[in-house]
């Protein structure tokens, strides 16, 4: 590669040498036509210095880099796939065909041929595999994808707090930094040699999308309305499942945290001290304090000595608020629960759950695009009840990706004796 490089930075002098006297000469036309060779040598140039650089920063050696670097680049194949995904799903010939298939109770095993799917069975393989998606259904038209992402928008979701990503792949991994710098440069002497130092540790964390599906039953006269019709009616049933499988996998995550009291009538204190000691300072200042109701409202009443309540209104959301400028959200109780031990003694009461952290660091969710959809009414008791069952499937995953980027704390209410 370097005598490569070598050679095509020599020519290109040459080139530009040759151009200058050609000016000198008058000779615009070949002066011009030299520029022109030598302009279209800088792309060539620019591409393999940028490759040498690369393979000296990401020396196969140095492990860890080698991972970052193969991990960035799976990433960027697959966005690829996945723009590549979205435009095989684009278009009305696409919604045509992908609302006669439920129609006709159409499956990727006996439409296979028939011109009419030629379109569904072209992003089931621009999607992977051959073709992927056999043992689900049609992937969604991108605008029933939507319609079912803008109703998933109306429930409380987790993954608002958590980083989400969209895959094309089952598998994958995502190299995820350990450690950040903490020491200074290092001093160098005149003609000294730099050696490098306190490197950065990557560490792959590995994801493996599951398929999730129900099953819902439609009867005939919603079958034959019109398509947007149908696809809104699917959407309603769909959206909240999905919102709710999401959650279950994230919750998960928050479930492994270890969690430590807050002794009611303490709660500033040792909320301060979970943001100032309990977290690094990096992901304590994109901390968000998430709650239940019941640990929501409980802060929401306290008040300091001049009645003024703890939690700041965002000037910016109405309806939110912030402590020490972090974020403060709550989800439901049946979501994020309280927990109550009903022994005796000095642990019997109520426990509040407060996660808090930078979650987008902490957790990452999964997504395989795109939804799998697919009818029969033939199967189950469609036959006999002249309706039609659809399934639909999402497939996903979450994983934490750095555990110490978020704690988890929990309100001691007493138990009254």
């Amino acid at each position: 590669m370097e005598r490569k490089l070598y050679d095509a930075i020599n020519r290109r002098s040459a080139l530009l040498d040759e151009a200058r006297d050609l000016l000198d000469k008058g000779d615009m036309e070949g002066y011009k036509a030299k520029m022109a060779d030598a302009t279209a040598m800088n792309e060539e140039i620019e591409a393999m210095q940028a490759l040498a650089a690369e393979q000296g920063r990401f020396d196969a050696r140095d492990k860890g880099m080698k991972e970052l670097h193969d991990g960035l680049k799976a990433k960027k194949e697959e966005a690829a796939q996945t723009n590549a995904l979205d435009a095989a799903r684009s278009g009305n010939e696409y919604v045509r065909a992908f609302a006669d298939a439920l129609r006709n109770g159409v499956s990727v095993k006996t439409g296979r041929g028939v011109e009419a799917y030629h379109p569904l069975y072209n992003a089931l393989t621009t999607g992977g595999g051959s073709p992927a998606g056999s043992d689900g259904g049609f992937l969604v038209p991108i605008e029933f994808d939507n319609m079912i992402h803008r109703r998933m928008k109306d429930f409380i979701r987790l993954s608002d707090y958590f980083n989400t990503e969209t895959v094309s792949g089952l598998t994958g991994w995502r190299a995820v930094e350990k450690a950040k710098a903490s020491e200074g440069l290092n001093l160098i002497t005149e003609t000294g040699t730099i050696t490098p130092d306190d490197q950065p540790s990557f560490e792959k964390v590995s994801y493996s999308v599951k398929k999730y599906g129900d099953i819902i039953v439609v009867s005939s006269e919603l079958m034959e309305d019109n398509t947007a019709g149908l696809m809104q009616y699917l959407s309603e049933w769909f959206a909240p499942k999905v919102v709710l499988t999401e959650n279950a996998l994230l919750l998960a995550l928050l479930d492994g945290l270890t969690a430590s009291n807050i002794t009611a009538g303490s709660e500033v204190k040792d909320i301060k001290k979970a943001l100032n000691k309990g977290l690094n300072t990096a992901y304590s200042r994109r901390a968000v304090l998430l709650c239940n109701q019941d640990s929501y409202n409980h802060l929401d009443e306290l008040e300091d000595a001049n009645k003024r309540g703890l939690l700041v209104p965002d000037p910016t959301a109405p309806d939110a608020y912030r402590f020490k400028g972090r974020p403060v959200a709550y989800a439901d109780n049946d979501l994020l629960p309280s927990r109550t031990v009903t022994t005796t003694g000095a642990t019997k009461g109520d426990y509040y759950p407060i996660y808090i952290g930078d979650f987008k660091s902490f957790g990452t969710l999964f997504r395989r695009k795109a939804l799998e959809f697919a009818s029969t009414n033939i199967g189950g008791s469609a036959w006999r009840t002249d309706t039609t069952e659809v399934r639909g499937i999402v497939r996903m995953d979450a994983q934490k990706m750095i555990a110490e980027a978020a704690v988890k704390r929990e309100i001691f209410i007493a138990a009254a004796t």
